[in-house]
């Protein structure tokens, strides 16, 4: 943001220098050839800002917008074309057309990988001010009334830089409430998504073949107590990592807290369990290095697929967490199946969880208190 408010502070003290100039304040050589030089590195500055605004880094050549005011401070020294008012306003407005295209190309090109509302307007108005100052230089070098159509474009300009200045702070405004909302839906400590992220994303409604999978780590807390907090929470990084690499781009994966993991499946129906397995044996390969100790956990996983559609999501949790239940009586480290085929329908879309009690994912009221039998 600082490199953009350069850019348009140099771009107002070069529309200056050339007011003054026109009144006739100051010398022609001088007014001509600075605000020249001083609008130049003004657009310069805007295009570096824009830039850096859309990607979230640095030009790594930004040094290379110095080069025009170069290359027209030594043509001005030698041929003084700088006193020839069509050609300084057709060169200074090539530039300024030149900058905001290449401005305008990387918050376009960026507009699916970092969807943000303001992205395309922003994009579209410095286009549109690229194309006005195309046209004033064709206009500079075609038509014999060239000043009457710079005095109109400069009019479009102040617009424009107007509406790119509001645009920059919308852009900079849906970047940070995005941040926010990151920040709000994703797990510190593991970097997926949490209770939150995972009900926001949630289906409304159930369709056959969609799978719920609850995944808790064993004997997670003689981890803790081995190995100190710092090491589980190396477990649970890990195991978040295993998550990340299995499973697929549409699978929605979320630490529900603690240990224990919820995982949304859609559409795979009896390939599950295959995923289940898999990801159950790729925890425990895992080696898991924390200062000069190797840890090694292993997980439990209850798996819970929809045999038909509107299932009802309580019911398709408890199914899950139920089958949890089995793998842990059972001995752990294994996946354990319930279809959810008597499962009634939904009587309700999913609905915030709040605290208290364990919930399933976006659903009213307790699923249970606590787990009898086994401790995880």
């Amino acid at each position: 943001m600082r490199t953009l408010i350069v850019g348009f502070v140099l771009l107002i003290l070069g529309s200056t220098l050339a007011g003054w100039g026109a009144a006739g304040r100051l010398p022609l050589g001088f007014w001509t050839l600075t605000s020249l030089l001083v609008g130049t590195l003004g657009y310069g500055m805007v295009y570096l800002g824009i830039h850096a605004l859309s990607q979230q880094r640095r030009v790594k050549q930004g040094w290379l917008i110095l080069m025009p005011p170069a290359l027209f401070t030594l043509a001005a020294l030698i041929t003084g074309f700088h006193i020839d008012d069509r050609m300084r306003s057709c060169l200074f407005h090539l530039q300024a057309a030149g900058f905001l295209a290449a401005a305008a190309w990387p918050v376009w090109r960026d507009r699916r990988v970092d969807p943000l509302p303001s992205r395309l307007p922003l994009a579209m108005v410095l286009a549109a001010c690229a194309l006005i100052f195309g046209l004033g230089a064709w206009a500079i070098l075609e038509r014999a009334d060239y000043v009457d159509w710079i005095a109109h474009g400069f009019a479009f300009q102040i617009l424009g830089n107007f509406g790119i200045a509001v645009l920059v702070c919308g852009f900079a405004t849906d970047r940070a409430e995005r941040g926010l909302r990151q920040v709000a839906e994703m797990d510190s400590l593991t970097g997926i998504g949490n209770r939150r992220w995972l009900e926001a994303r949630l289906p409304t409604t159930i369709k056959a073949g969609d799978t719920l999978i609850v995944l808790d780590l064993d004997h997670f807390k003689q981890v803790n107590d081995r190995y100190g907090h710092a090491g589980g929470d190396a477990a649970l990084v890990a195991t978040a990592c295993t998550l990340r690499e299995t499973l697929r781009t549409e699978d929605l994966p979320a630490r529900m807290g603690g240990e224990e993991f919820l995982l949304f499946l859609p559409g795979l129906g009896i390939q599950a369990c295959v995923i289940a397995e898999d990801l159950r044996r790729r925890i425990e390969q895992q080696m898991v290095r924390h200062q000069d100790s190797i840890i090694r956990v292993t997980a439990s996983l209850g798996v819970a697929m929809a045999a038909r559609d509107n299932v009802g999501w309580e019911q398709l949790y408890q199914t899950a967490d139920s089958a949890l239940y089995e793998a842990k009586r059972r001995g752990r480290n294994r996946v354990v199946d319930h279809t959810a085929a008597s499962i009634p329908a939904a009587a309700a879309p999913p609905a915030s969880a709040g605290p208290g009690p364990r919930k399933a994912p976006g659903l009213r009221g307790p699923v249970r208190a606590g787990r009898p039998g086994p401790s995880p």
